[in-house]
């Protein structure tokens, strides 16, 4: 299994916007480019989902639904409740089992994220990876199970992820020396 694990990305502040409850803190601005990038960094490494889980809570949902809107990916969001904040990390491993599925985002919050990753990778730390809002990584679980061996593939902080994705737009924009060379030759050949 592929597994892509994300720290939703930055929301509003509780008081901010005549947010009540924590569940309903949408996203700022910042943050749909946040989970945006992160689309766009997916579909860059030809990433492709068969499942997106994501919590319950506004802000997780919808950095899965920017993320998938910019990959453009047409996989559903399923709200899984064992996403919450507070929920363990074996819950969530073993809730992620029973889908059955082979390309998986899974889009959370801490410190819930960070004790998937802790079960997973079986580190002892409290948070052996530091997940940042809209943070991403990617792991690949192997010989499935409940006990599954996995290795970190990779991990992106969000300016990493916004270094890359700037860096590819540059490059998609931007003529090489050569080609430019060349075109100003065959113009005066």
């Amino acid at each position: 299994m592929n597994l892509y694990l994300m720290r939703h990305a930055e929301a509003v502040d509780l008081a901010e916007a005549g947010v009540d409850h924590d569940a309903d803190r949408p996203l700022t601005e910042k943050g749909q480019r946040q989970a945006e990038r992160v689309g766009r960094l997916l579909k860059r490494l030809d990433v492709t989902l068969d499942l997106v889980l994501a919590s319950p809570l506004l802000r997780a949902r919808k950095s899965a639904q920017h993320v998938l809107e910019a990959m453009s990916a047409k996989v559903e969001v399923k709200k899984l409740d064992v996403l919450e904040p507070e929920k363990s990390g074996e819950a969530i491993w073993k809730a992620i089992v029973s889908e059955q599925a082979e390309n998986v985002l899974v889009v959370g919050h801490l410190p819930s994220i960070s004790n998937l990753a802790r079960v997973l990778l079986g580190s002892l730390t409290e948070q052996p990876l530091r997940f940042h809002k809209s943070s991403v990584a990617a792991l690949r679980c192997d010989s499935g199970g409940l006990a599954p061996r996995v290795t970190l593939e990779w991990m992106l902080s969000p300016a990493a992820t916004k270094r890359l994705v700037s860096q590819h737009a540059q490059s998609l924009s931007t003529p090489s020396r050569a080609s430019g060379e060349r075109s100003s030759a065959s113009r005066h050949g």
